[in-house]
C-alpha cells in the first residue's frame, strides 16, 4: 500500500480558520457597543479588547510551527520562550483528533499526539491542524500506532 504523501504537512502553521471563535469575539467587541450604546463596554474599550484578541491570534499563528518528516514529528513554539519538541513517528502510540462542531464545519482540529519517550509518555499538542483526518493518515502510514479513541468530539 502506498503511503499518503506528506505534502502540505512537511511544514505548516495553525490554520487561520481554527481561530473562528476568536474572530467572533473580535466582532462582538467591535460591533457590540455600536449596536447597544448602553452596554458596560465603551466603544474605546471594545476596540482595545478586539485589538488584544487580534494580536493574540496573530502571535499564536506565527509563533507555532509544525513539521513532519518521513521519520519525525516536530512542534516548535517561539513565543514567549523558544521550545522545540520532536518525536519519532514510530514511537507515536496515539493520534487523538479533538474538534467540536464549529471545528468540524471549518475543517480543522486540535491534534494530541502521544508517544513513548525516555521518561515515559510524551504529549505533543498541535492546534488548528487543517485536514486533520489526512494528517492522521500521514502519521499512521509512516508507522504511528492507531488506537481507537472513544468520547465526545473524537473521530
Amino acid at each position: 500500500m502506498a503511503q499518503t504523501p506528506i505534502g502540505e504537512f512537511a511544514e505548516f502553521r495553525p490554520a487561520w480558520q481554527s481561530f473562528g471563535v476568536w474572530y467572533f469575539g473580535i466582532f462582538i467587541f467591535l460591533a457590540g457597543p455600536q449596536i447597544n450604546p448602553e452596554t458596560w463596554v465603551s466603544e474605546a474599550l471594545g476596540q482595545l479588547i478586539a485589538t488584544l484578541i487580534a494580536a493574540y491570534v496573530v502571535i499564536t499563528r506565527f509563533t507555532r510551527m509544525y513539521r513532519v518528516s518521513p521519520d519525525t514529528l516536530e512542534v516548535e513554539r517561539t513565543f514567549p520562550s523558544h521550545v522545540k519538541r520532536q518525536v519519532k513517528i514510530s514511537d507515536i502510540t496515539l493520534v487523538d483528533l479533538r474538534r467540536g462542531i464549529s471545528q468540524r464545519f471549518l475543517g480543522v482540529a486540535h491534534v494530541h499526539v502521544y508517544a513513548k519517550g525516555p521518561e515515559g509518555e510524551v504529549q505533543l499538542r498541535l492546534n488548528g491542524v487543517p485536514n486533520p483526518v489526512r494528517f492522521k493518515q500521514v502519521l499512521v502510514d509512516r508507522g504511528a500506532s492507531d488506537q481507537q479513541v472513544y468520547g465526545a468530539f473524537r473521530s
